[in-house]
Parts: structure tokens; sequence; C-alpha cells
């Protein structure tokens, strides 16, 4: 055995036990001037007692009562499993430790005035001595075995309070060091780590006697299968002492503010945040100081999720909308209240809640303002006209397709290859087909799964929007991945979008597209008719997907063109689209309609268990509809408005 790891034994042997690890919860202060920007994982501004339960969480968690309409549409227990919470107990934890003069940190400790008290008066001389780390107390340091171990790389390491630069953290699979410091509570002290990934929280000595303080990492293991905004947890101290946390790069509100206003991404991140704090039926410390902005997600991030607690819209608006923040950052209020009423739901409970607690407000009344404008159009479903009889949109043998045509489409002499110079067409070939004397067809060749979903589609849009917009009319062969569909040959060109639809197509449009997940609309895929009557809707290959809100999208004007739902020439205002969702919605929900769509999936190929499953899924994102065209319209308008000024 080498000298060294004799040493080392011996070392280890004698040291004895490993000293207590450090620190972490929930905690208050400023954050720190001049300190560097991200996730602190400190609260950085007055946090709000805790009063929270695993009831109140898993209820708000599950969608807005808005959002599930008709309980076939939506049902709870869909959500539910898709959102497991982790037991949290009910804690109440005190206001900001930073209010109580008790709590107060100063320069040097003070003289008790008092008696002592393990409950109220907990760990006060410790949260009194700015001095942290006392040289007469080497135990702080983790000890002999601690340095042994640490030197070793073995087991856990956890910094002592306050943590200097260079300071080992092992926990979990998390191996680190500290870097900086980046913001101090007063009970806490934050670190981002030397790989400038992590937000490393130290707990003074002593926080621990304080009520709700162990709390925060039950609450972050509680969220982390969820949507909300928050810096998740990544590890923590076997002890409870040290949180390692996700380092959110980015500005705070107060240091974006200290500059100016808001971006136009920020401002529109505004209502997302609140939506997404009212849906889910909490507040949080929502400090200028405690929202990060995450330039490369585009969202507002609450970085110290320890204020977190079960709260109604007024405890979240109170803080988002208060009018000295809404005059600095440059949110117009009508257009908050606007794209808060988009993503709650305009009929949903939580939207009533939200209006009732700004009953008589400036901001309301901005709304009220806002609305006077003409509703959007009003939407009837019902089929289209029939197409030629040989086409009825069927699955059939390819004896079938010959005898209906009068002659093989695939084996016809004059064949044009479509769309050959398209590097996106890689999985399907598509061919103009002619043969003298008879009727000219579009033959698509694909895998099955391709066709039948492009079949499927097409029955189901000329079943309900047929008023709208048309589609051709197909015969569908199934022959694995040679399986085909023939399809009638148009009189018509693509229209790229300019001026194809009228507002009432574009909304007919959008629920069609968003509700039954149609991807990969591209510029190519809505033709205008030379016979000057409706547009024509083409290419479902890629349908039957999840259409949910999407935030923050890449500022590209090419994804803008893949949405023609949305107007580029003109703003678009999601209140125009609202009466058209709400129709659809209850057309939906009729007991004739779904059984329509599960007649149309099963006509197409879909087994019985799928075709339940999908219609599921379009129920889905058909709840989803208000806050998902909300976001399309936010991002569309942005090159709405850009063209508008360099015209």
């Amino acid at each position: 055995m080498r000298p060294l790891t004799v040493r080392a034994l011996l070392l280890l042997a004698l040291a004895g036990p490993l000293q207590a690890g450090q620190v972490e919860a929930p905690v208050s202060g400023e954050f720190t001037p001049g300190t560097r920007s991200g996730a602190a994982g400190a609260s950085l501004g007055a946090p709000t007692p805790i009063a929270m339960t695993v009831p109140s969480l898993a209820a708000a968690l599950a969608p807005s009562p808005s959002l599930l309409q008709a309980a076939a549409m939506r049902p709870v227990a869909v959500q539910a499993a898709a959102v497991p919470i982790l037991p949290v107990s009910a804690v109440t934890t005190p206001r900001a430790i930073a209010e109580s003069p008790k709590a107060a940190p100063s320069a040097s400790a003070r003289p008790s005035e008092g008696p002592s008290d393990a409950g109220a008066d907990a760990g006060r001389a410790l949260f009194d001595q700015g001095g942290a780390r006392s040289a007469e107390t080497p135990a702080a340091a983790g000890g002999l075995w601690g340095k042994v171990k640490n030197m070793l790389s073995l087991g856990e390491a956890a910094p002592a309070w306050p943590g200097n630069a260079g300071d080992a953290v092992r926990i979990g699979r998390i191996k680190t060091v500290l870097d900086k410091p980046i913001g101090d509570g007063g009970t806490s002290k934050v670190w981002q780590s030397g790989d400038r990934n992590y937000a490393i929280k130290l707990l003074h000595p002593g926080a621990l006697a304080l009520p709700g303080v162990r709390e925060e990492a039950a609450i972050l293991r509680a969220l982390d299968k969820t949507d909300l905004p928050v810096a998740r947890l990544i590890a923590e101290s076997r002890d409870g002492k040290v949180l390692v946390k996700e380092f959110i790069e980015g500005a705070t509100a107060r240091e974006i503010l200290e500059r100016g206003a808001f971006s136009r991404s920020q401002a529109e991140g505004w209502p997302e945040l609140a939506a997404k704090l009212i849906q889910a039926g909490v507040t949080a410390d929502l400090a200028r100081g405690n929202l990060v902005w995450q330039h490369w997600r585009t969202r507002w991030v609450v970085v110290d999720a320890g204020g977190l607690t079960d709260a109604s819209p007024r405890a979240v608006l109170d803080q988002m909308m208060e009018p000295d923040l809404l005059s600095r950052a440059g949110v117009d209020p009508a257009e908050f209240l606007s794209g808060l009423r988009a993503r709650l739901g305009p009929d949903s409970a939580l939207w009533a809640k939200s209006l009732e607690s700004l009953r008589g407000s400036k901001p309301a009344a901005a709304l009220a303002r806002r609305d006077a404008a003409p509703a959007g159009p009003d939407l009837v479903f019902g089929p289209a006209m029939k197409g030629p009889p040989s086409l009825d949109d069927s699955v059939v043998s390819p004896q079938e397709v010959n005898k209906r045509l009068g002659y093989d489409p695939l084996l016809a002499k004059t064949k044009t290859k479509l769309h050959g110079d398209d590097p996106g067409k890689l999985n399907t070939t598509i061919l103009s087909v002619e043969s003298p004397g008879k009727t000219p067809v579009v033959v698509k060749i694909a895998q099955w799964d391709i066709i039948r979903n492009e079949v499927a589609l097409r029955r189901i849009a000329r079943r309900f929007f047929g008023r709208y917009f048309r589609t051709p009319a197909s015969l569908a062969v199934k022959q694995g991945y040679d399986s085909y569909l023939v399809m009638e040959k148009l009189d018509a060109s693509p229209a790229y979008y300019e001026g194809a639809f009228n507002k009432e197509q574009r909304v007919a449009a959008a629920l069609f597209i968003r509700t039954f997940g149609v991807s990969d609309v591209n510029p190519g895929n809505v033709l205008a008719a030379h016979d000057k009557g409706l547009p024509w809707l083409i290419d479902f290959e890629q349908a039957f997907g999840r259409s949910s809100p999407v935030a923050g999208r890449l500022p590209d004007e090419r994804i803008a063109m893949e949405m023609p739902w949305m107007s580029r020439a003109a703003r678009n205002r999601v209140e125009d689209y609202q009466p058209g969702v709400r129709a659809w919605r209850a057309f939906l929900a009729k007991p004739e309609t779904r059984a329509a769509i599960m007649s149309d999936l099963a006509a197409s190929g879909f087994a019985p268990a799928d075709a339940a499953a999908l219609l599921a899924r379009f129920d889905l994102n058909a709840a989803d509809l208000d806050w998902t065209l909300q976001n399309d319209a936010d991002f569309v308008n942005q090159f709405v408005d850009r063209n508008a000024a360099q015209r």
C-alpha cells in the first residue's frame, strides 16, 4: 500500500464523524447591489407566507374550469395522471424574516432584549451576527474528517456558512465548487457554481429552527413536473441545509426597468406568467428582483419559489398590475388583461374571479373600451359539397382504384414528379398523372401511417368545415410503405397566404389546424382556386399531434408564413377568434359530432382504441385553443408591426 494511502486511512480513522453540512430554505431580503443577475435562489423581495397543502396544489395543477368545457372533452383525470406530485405536508412560513426586527441582520452582534425562546426567537443571536463563520468554531469548516473527505472527493461535501470561493460541493450527482456570490437574503447566501450551471443556496446556522424553513425543497419537488416557471431543484444535501438549483441566466425585472421599458417579448411574457400562476391557484414572491427574464426561453422565471402559496387571482394581479410597474414597463393594461383573458379562457371561472377583483379599476375600464370593437365572426359547422363521385375518401384496393378511374395511375405513361425540389419530401413521392381520355389525378406515395392521416383528416374537413375551405377528394390504398393516395387534380395555384383567406376562413382554419394537430402548413399548402371559389387546403400527413400553447418562438418570419390562420397584413386580435372557439367547443362536445369523428377515423383504418385516444387529444387541443391562438397572434403581430413601420 502506498504511504499516502496509509496516511489517508489513518486520518479517516482518527478524524471522527463528519460535521453537519450546510443549508437551505425560503428567505427574505433584497438582491445584493452589484451582483450578477441570475437565479439567486434567495427570496429577493418580500415573500408571501406559505399556507400550502397537497390537495390544493394538485387541484391547482389541473386545467382551469374554462378549459374543461364539458367533462367529456377534457376529463380532469387525464391531467392529474400526467402531473405526479410528491407529498408536501401543510406548512406555514412566517412573513419575510427581514421584516421582523428580531431577524434583521446587522454588522455586529446585539445583546439579547428579553427572554430567549426556541420558537419565535430561535437562532436570533446567529442571525444578528453578520460575521458569518467564526474563527473560534473550527467545526464549522467540516472538521478534520470533512477536510480529508473533501481532499479525497469521497461522500457528500457541503460548504459551511457562508461559503468561500473554491469550496467543494458534492451533493447527489453534482460535483462542483462555489464561484461567485449572487444573492444574500440575511438567512441565506447564494453562490453561482464554478461550472455556471447551478445556484447553490446555503442557509445560515440555526435557520432550520425557524418555522417553515425546510419547505422550499418540498415545494420545488412538487413543482418539478409542472410548467410553472421556477428555478428547478437539482439536488439537496442530506441534512437539508444546501440546495443546488438551476441557475437562470438573465437580468432581473428590476435591472431591466432601471434601463427602460420591457421589450415586446418581455411585455408579452408578463400575462403569460400571470396566467400560469392564476391557473395553478398560487402566487409567489413577485418582487422585481425575484423575476429573471430568461432570454433564450423568452419567459419570466421566479428564481426563488420559497414564498409560493395558495392564493386567489387578486394576489397575483396586485403584484403584477401595480400601476407604477406597468407604466415603467410600458405594458398597456388593456393588452395585459386581454392576453390574460385569452390564456385563462374568456368563459372560465378563473377569468371571472380575475375580472371581479378589478371591478371599478382603470384597467378594467380600458379592457371594456377595447371590447367595444365589433365581435369576431360566428361560425357554422357543416359539410362541403361533394367531390367527384369516384373519389369519396374511402380506403379501397388497387383493383377498385383501377375500376373507378378506368386505368391504373401507377402504370400511366405520363407521370410528372411534383415537389421534387422540396428537401422536406424525403418520405413521400407526389406525382401528377395523366392518361389519354381519362381524368387526371395526383398520386401521393408514402407509408401507410401518412396516407391514413391524410384520408382521415380530409373526411373530417369535408364533414365540418366545408363552408370555409375545400380539400381534394381522394381514395386511399393500404400497401405498407408503398401505400398511396389518389386525389383530384385541382385548377388552383399556391396562394402564399396573401389574401387567400378572409377573416371567417382564417378563424375556421385556426380551429381546424389547431384542434387536429396539423403541423408543417407550409406556404404551398394553401391554394387559390382559379374559379374564384373557396380556397383549398392540402397536405395533412403531419396531422393528429398535440397542439399546445407555444410562447417565445424564434423571431423568424418564415414561421409566421406557416400560420395561414393569422393575417400578416393587419394586426390580429384574439377576440376575433373567441366566438368561433366558443362555438366550436360546443359543437365538438355534442355526441353526434364525436360519433362522426370516431366513424371517420375508423373508416380510415384506425383501430377503436387508437381512435378514442385521438379524440381525447383533439379535446385537449380544443381546450387550449384560446391560449394557443393568443400566442400565435402575439408572434405574428411582431412582423405585422415591423413591416408596417418599414412601409
